[in-house]
């Protein structure tokens, strides 16, 4: 198997609720990545204080190489590990 590497997306952008609160830290969330390379069934497993819907909407534009197996492509589950530090 390889790792996936992403090839296009967005990064979160913060929202205003929390820059006010400035919210820093490390989110994580669980996706499935198909073997187009992008994301579904994304969930937070880990969420920071006003920005899981920031979180969330940044995965869905992102889009990775597929994951081979064999050389197949094949749908993965995989963590994603978002570290958000103020601008």
């Amino acid at each position: 198997m390889n790792r996936p590497s992403k090839i296009a997306g967005r990064d979160p952008t913060y929202s205003r609720e929390a820059l006010a609160a400035r919210v820093e830290g490390l989110a994580i969330v669980k996706c499935v990545i198909k073997t187009d390379g992008s994301l579904e069934n994304c969930r937070m497993i880990k969420s920071l204080p006003h920005m899981e819907k920031e979180i969330l909407a940044a995965l869905a534009t992102h889009r990775y190489t597929p994951v081979t197996f064999q050389g197949r492509a094949v749908s993965v589950d995989y963590v994603f590990n978002i570290r958000l530090k103020m601008p």
